[in-house]
């Protein structure tokens, strides 16, 4: 048998599965990954300290986890709903050797359960944003968790700190709890 037929043969079926299973969340939003310079800036005003808990809600390929986890030796999960970010972040992980310190979960942000963050790290559409400021104040967080949201603002709760990173002039803003 041909190799070329056995690559097809093993990689189609992967591919379409993979297609189907990420096509109903990227209807809902596709996936934009965080420049370097701006997850420097953003795990900078989150303040993270050793062994603390950042959640990753909408986590992508787990590039935002695995910074924090290099860089202040801390633990991480995220939440993925789109599938082949779901796979990749996981694989990453594996490379990386950090699957003890940060997991990933495929699931909808909206049923995370956040209940033990110190640190809460979200690139969301601004649609979304709203939808997870209505996902915050209906869950008990530990007092002072930080929440940083890379490019979009959470109406109607108060700036701890705000920073402009870009020269599309998105910006990050902290807000504590």
């Amino acid at each position: 048998m041909d190799i070329f037929v056995i690559i097809i043969a093993i990689i189609l079926p992967f591919a379409i599965v993979t297609f189907i299973f990420a096509l109903p969340a990227m209807l809902a939003v596709s996936p934009i990954p965080a420049h370097k310079k701006g997850i420097e800036q953003a795990l900078k005003i989150a303040e993270i300290k050793k062994g603390e808990n950042i959640y990753d809600l909408g986590c992508g390929d787990g590039r935002v986890l695995l910074r924090a986890v290099e860089k202040y030796d801390c633990f991480g999960i995220g939440y993925e709903l789109v599938f082949p970010c779901y796979a990749l972040a996981r694989l990453k992980l594996l490379l990386a050797g950090k699957s003890e310190q940060v997991k990933i979960r495929y699931k909808n942000l909206f049923k995370a359960d956040i209940e033990n963050a110190d640190v809460i790290f979200c690139f969301l559409s601004p649609e979304l944003m709203q939808g997870l400021g209505s996902l915050i104040k209906k869950k008990k967080l530990k007092k002072g968790v930080r929440i940083v949201s890379y490019a979009f603002a959470i109406d109607h709760f108060e700036i701890s700190k705000k920073i402009n990173y870009s020269k599309e002039n998105w910006n990050i803003y902290m807000y504590r709890l």
